[in-house]
C-alpha cells in the first residue's frame, strides 16, 4: 500500500543511507479488533477478498479502541482495508519462493512476488465492503479471513488512487474462473434444512475450486469444511459440485 502518504516519505532517496547501513529495528505492533467470520477452518476460506460477497464478517474492536471516536466518519467510505494476522498459520521456515494456487500449486515465485500467507512477518491485508457501523464494531462483506483473526489496522479504500485500471498482473490478473449456478447441485432436502444465508453462502463458496491448486477434481473425493455453523460435504460430479451432506457444527 503506498498510498499512505507518510508512508512515502520514508522511501529511500538518491543519497539516503542504504538498506544495509542501516540497522534492522524489531516493531511490535498489537490487534486494535478480532474479526468474526463464518469460517472455522482455513479450508474453504476464499482465497482472496470480495470474491464471495455473501461471506461477511464483524469487526469487534478490543475494549482500548470501541470508542465511537475511533470510526468516525468511517461511514463516508464505502470499501476499508483490513491489515490482518494469520494466526493459524505455523512460524515461517525461512523459505524465499511458494507455490501460489493461481499457479496450479507447483511454480513457485519469491514471497513478495505473491499474497501467500506463508511470509516472514504474517500480515494479510483485505479489501471489504462497510455494511455499518456499530457501538465497537464494523459489519463487513467479502471477508476472507477465519474466525479470529486479529486485526491491526483499519484504512479507508481511496479509488482514485488505489484504482489502477491499468495495472498488469500478468498470471495473476485474471478473475478466477467461476462455475455457474446450475454446475452448484444442492439436493432439495438440504436446502430445506440450511438457513437461506447459509445457502447462499454455499453456492458462492462452491462456485470456486475450494481444494488445494495441486490437486485435481476427484470424482470419488468428498471435500469438507465447517461454514457459518455448518459441517458442509460436496464432491465433484462432472464439472459440477454436489453437496452430500450438511449438519450443524457442534
Amino acid at each position: 500500500m503506498a498510498t499512505k502518504g507518510t508512508e512515502s516519505a520514508n522511501c529511500s532517496a538518491p543519497g539516503a543511507a542504504s538498506a544495509s547501513s542501516v540497522p534492522p529495528v524489531a516493531v511490535s505492533i498489537r490487534p486494535v479488533a478480532v474479526l468474526r467470520t463464518p469460517f472455522a477452518e482455513k479450508f474453504g476460506v476464499p482465497r482472496q477478498s470480495g470474491l464471495v460477497p455473501a461471506a461477511e464478517g464483524r469487526v469487534e474492536f478490543l475494549p482500548e479502541f470501541a470508542s465511537p471516536d475511533f470510526v468516525r466518519g468511517i461511514e463516508a467510505f464505502s470499501h476499508l482495508w483490513l491489515v490482518t494476522g494469520f494466526h493459524k498459520n505455523p512460524p515461517w521456515d525461512g523459505a524465499a519462493t511458494v507455490r501460489p494456487p493461481r499457479l496450479g500449486g507447483n511454480e513457485r515465485v519469491g514471497v513478495f512476488a505473491s499474497r501467500s500467507p506463508l511470509r516472514p512477518n504474517g500480515l494479510g491485508l483485505s479489501l471489504v465492503r462497510l455494511l455499518a457501523a456499530a457501538p465497537g464494531a464494523l459489519r463487513v462483506e467479502g471477508i476472507d479471513c477465519v474466525d479470529g483473526t486479529p486485526v491491526y489496522d483499519i484504512k479507508p479504500y481511496l479509488p482514485y488512487c488505489e484504482a489502477k485500471p491499468e495495472a498488469r498482473a500478468d498470471w495473476a490478473g485474471a478473475t478466477p474462473a467461476a462455475r455457474l449456478p446450475e454446475r452448484i447441485l444442492i439436493p432439495d432436502a438440504i436446502a430445506a434444512k440450511l438457513p437461506v444465508e447459509v445457502l447462499t453462502l454455499a453456492r458462492q463458496l462452491l462456485a470456486l475450486d475450494l481444494q488445494p491448486a495441486y490437486q485435481a477434481a476427484d470424482a470419488g473425493r468428498v471435500y469438507g469444511m465447517t461454514v457459518a455453523g455448518w459441517n458442509l460435504r460436496w464432491r465433484h460430479v462432472g464439472e459440477a459440485v454436489e453437496i452430500v451432506e450438511a449438519d450443524r457444527a457442534n
